[in-house]
C-alpha cells in the first residue's frame, strides 16, 4: 500500500511541476480562427472505446454520477502524444504534440458520498502560422514574411461530489473554474532586410470563466445503464496586463450514453454529445458528436476497441469541419488490483474547407488504489 501511494503522490506531482505542453508543440489546426481545439474529458479507458465509455466511467472528467462507484481513495492521470499531417494548398506537414490532459482523484466520504477533484484540458492553444503579404511603405510595395505563434491551453479545474440516492440511482454535480493562459508571439521579416528592421511582439494572454454541471446515472436492470448529463460554462475572458481585450459566449453541452454488459466478460456502450458553440465568435458553430465501443476480457486485462465521429466547433468555411475516428487499447491490473496502467491508440481523420489532418494519438494512463 505505502508503494502505491508513493506512486499516485509521484504522478501528480510530475503532473504539476511538468509543463502543460513545449514551445514546439501544434495542436490542432481548426482550432486557429476561433478560440482554441476542444479537449478530450476522457480517460485512457473511455478514450480507447471511441469516447463511449466516457459517460459511465469515474475517471473521466466528462460526468460527475460514475463517481458514486468509487469505494476507496483514488487517482488516476494521463497522458497522450499526438502526430499530425497536414494538408493544406498542397503542402503537407508534419506536427507532433505531448499534453498531461486529465487528473482525476477521487474518494469516499461517507457509504453513498463521493468527493473528486482534478484537471483537464478544455482548450489546446498551441500552434503557429506563417503568412506571406505586401505592405505599401512611402508609396513602394514591400514583401512581408509574418510568424504568429501561440503556445498555452486553458485547464478545467473541477471539484466534484456523487450521491447514490438509490441502489439502482447515483446523481453528481461539479462545480468548474476556467483557467491558463497562452504566449503569443509575432514576427514579421521584410524581404528588403538592409532597409527594414525585423520587428517582433510578444505578450501573455490570461484567461478565466466558470461552469456547473450535473449528471445521472440509472442502472435500469443489472446489466443495462443509462446516463445523461448537462454542463454550462460561463463567458471565457480574456486578459493582457491585468486589462480585459476580449469576452466570449462558452457553450452549453449536454448528452448521454447507454451500456450494455453481455456477460461478466463483454460490453459495449454508445454516446452522444450536443455542445452549442455557435455563439462563440464568427467561425464557430454546434456541434453534434457520437461514438460506439467495446470491452472484451477479464477486468484484468481488458481488450477495447471503439469509433467516433463528430464535429468540431471552429474551422474555415461555412460548414462545421468534421472528423472520424478509431481507437483500441489494453488495460493490465498490478499489485492485487491497486493499480492499473491503461493503453490506447486512436486513428483520426479531421476534413474542413480544403484543410486535411490525420493524427495518430498514443495515450497512457495510471490508477491507483492505494
Amino acid at each position: 500500500m505505502r508503494q502505491a501511494a508513493g506512486t499516485t503522490l509521484l504522478a501528480v506531482g510530475l503532473l504539476i511541476a511538468g509543463p502543460a505542453d513545449r514551445l514546439t508543440a501544434q495542436d490542432s489546426q481548426f482550432g486557429i480562427r476561433g478560440l482554441g481545439t476542444p479537449g478530450r474529458w476522457e480517460g485512457v479507458r473511455a478514450r480507447s472505446t471511441g469516447g463511449a465509455w466516457a459517460p459511465f466511467d469515474a475517471f473521466s472528467a466528462l460526468t460527475e454520477a460514475p463517481l458514486a462507484d468509487v469505494r476507496r481513495l483514488s487517482a488516476g492521470v494521463t497522458t497522450g502524444t499526438s502526430w499530425r499531417s497536414l494538408e493544406l494548398g498542397g503542402t503537407n506537414t508534419a506536427l507532433r504534440a505531448s499534453r498531461f490532459p486529465a487528473l482525476v482523484i477521487a474518494g469516499p466520504l461517507s457509504r453513498r458520498l463521493v468527493v473528486a477533484g482534478g484537471f483537464a484540458t478544455y482548450l489546446d492553444k498551441s500552434f503557429g502560422v506563417v503568412t506571406r503579404d505586401t505592405v505599401d511603405l512611402r508609396g513602394q510595395s514591400q514583401g512581408v514574411t509574418d510568424e504568429i505563434t501561440s503556445d498555452g491551453a486553458v485547464a478545467d479545474l473541477r471539484l466534484a461530489a456523487a450521491v447514490r440516492v438509490r441502489p439502482w440511482l447515483a446523481v453528481g454535480v461539479a462545480l468548474h473554474t476556467l483557467t491558463g493562459s497562452t504566449r503569443v508571439t509575432a514576427v514579421r521579416r521584410f524581404d528588403d532586410s538592409t532597409t527594414y528592421r525585423t520587428s517582433f511582439a510578444r505578450d501573455e494572454v490570461a484567461y478565466g470563466g466558470r461552469g456547473a454541471s450535473v449528471s445521472g446515472l440509472l442502472d435500469v436492470t443489472q446489466d443495462l445503464r443509462l446516463a445523461g448529463w448537462v454542463r454550462s460554462d460561463s463567458k471565457l475572458t480574456a486578459d493582457v496586463g491585468g486589462r480585459t481585450t476580449a469576452t466570449t459566449e462558452l457553450p452549453l453541452a449536454f448528452g448521454g450514453g447507454v451500456q450494455w454488459r453481455a456477460g461478466t466478460e463483454a460490453a459495449v456502450a454508445g454516446a452522444v454529445a450536443w455542445r452549442l458553440w455557435g455563439g462563440s465568435g464568427p467561425n464557430s458553430h454546434d456541434t453534434f458528436s457520437w461514438s460506439l465501443g467495446g470491452e472484451v476480457g477479464s477486468l484484468a486485462s481488458p481488450l477495447r476497441i471503439g469509433v467516433r465521429g463528430g464535429q468540431l466547433p471552429f474551422g474555415p468555411g461555412a460548414k462545421a469541419p468534421t472528423e472520424f475516428g478509431v481507437t483500441a487499447g489494453l488495460g493490465k491490473q498490478f499489485s492485487g488490483g491497486r493499480g492499473r496502467l491503461d493503453f490506447g491508440l486512436e486513428r483520426l481523420e479531421r476534413k474542413g474547407a480544403g484543410l486535411r489532418e490525420r493524427v495518430w494519438t498514443f495515450v497512457l494512463g495510471l490508477t491507483v488504489r492505494p
